[in-house]
């Protein structure tokens, strides 16, 4: 199977206003590769655009959920996480089943399939962002997940896990940018601290 292939013939179905065709295509190619960053954010997006209704009984996505949770008490994240997908296309307005896919596909070693999973819902749900913004930092996109941070404060501006995450980033990017220099400031401490790895930020 030539997945991008397969990935841009979801795209322009898309595009088309055909989610369902999408997401046939976008699951066929999770099968393969439950990582695909770009599948898992295809697959959202056009669940969200009501194409789910239309491949329910293709797809068999009944029991998703129950199965998901017989894999977590399995230690099995792989077919949680395909399980949860299942769960996700049943309940596609419950984007807490989606920030669930992400964890499980997270847990299997999938970071970038977590991360498509979250940017297409990081428009509708804070907690999603929080978590592409998390995984955008980790790859060292510091003005992506910047950006996922302030989507995360546009659906809850009193989220302070949200704001305190914003501002690490900002002094990390401002480092970055060479705005430590003459401080006195231990640059690579501080980056630490900023993403949670030493405890709270040391001040400047």
């Amino acid at each position: 199977m030539n997945l991008e292939k397969h990935l841009d013939r979801a795209e322009q179905a898309l595009e088309r206003g055909q989610p369902d065709f999408a997401i046939e295509l976008c699951d066929q190619v999770l099968d393969f590769a439950p990582g695909d960053a770009r599948a898992a954010e295809l697959l959202v997006r056009a669940a969200l655009e009501g194409g789910a209704a239309g491949v329910l009984g293709k797809l068999g996505a009944k029991g998703g959920g129950l199965l998901s949770k017989v894999a977590r008490l399995a230690r099995n994240p792989e077919a949680e996480a395909r399980n949860l997908r299942r769960a996700f296309l049943r309940n596609p307005g419950d984007a807490a089943l989606g920030v669930q896919w992400a964890d499980a596909l997270e847990r299997a070693g999938h970071e970038g399939g977590a991360l498509g999973v979250c940017r297409a819902l990081a428009e509708v749900d804070a907690e999603a962002a929080k978590r592409a913004g998390r995984l955008a930092a980790a790859r060292g996109r510091v003005d992506e997940a910047l950006a996922f941070y302030e989507k995360a404060l546009a659906v809850d501006p009193r989220d302070t896990e949200a704001m305190r995450a914003r501002k690490n980033l900002a002094a990390e990017q401002a480092l970055r940018s060479g705005g430590s220099e003459g401080s006195g400031l231990d640059t690579e401490a501080f980056l630490r601290a900023a993403r949670g790895e030493d405890g709270p930020p040391p001040s400047a």
